[in-house]
């Protein structure tokens, strides 16, 4: 087999051999006002920031679950260094990570696993 047609059958197979990764989507503000919207699964959530002081920004967001629903709303404010992980009320198998380096926020949506203990 040549060289060609060898890597063009690596190309196919190597993706079928590994195992399925969670993809996670990922948004980064790095602008006063900038926003944007994040899609994972069935929830749809836009962010915006805000300066609240010379320390903090204040990151806002709308979400729903599905065309149609109430969106909810959440804020929160960050400092330098600040990051929080959490699920929405709700809504399953999904979590929110939200960091704040200098000027930046970035946001990361993932699918979450739910473990259950047994005691």
């Amino acid at each position: 087999m040549t060289k060609a047609p060898l890597l063009a059958a690596l190309a196919i197979a190597l993706p079928m051999s590994l195992p399925l990764a969670a993809s996670a989507a990922s948004l980064t503000l790095s602008e006063p006002l900038a926003g944007g919207t994040l899609r994972e699964g069935t929830v749809d959530m836009s962010v915006y920031t805000q300066p609240v002081d010379e320390n903090g920004i204040e990151v806002v967001a709308f979400y729903t679950e599905r065309a149609g629903a109430e969106p909810l709303r959440l804020a929160m404010r960050l400092e330098d260094g600040d990051s929080t992980t959490f699920g929405l009320p709700g809504v399953s198998g999904v979590s929110y990570r939200f960091e704040r380096a200098a000027d930046a926020v970035t946001v990361t949506s993932a699918p979450a696993r739910s473990e259950l203990a047994l005691n």
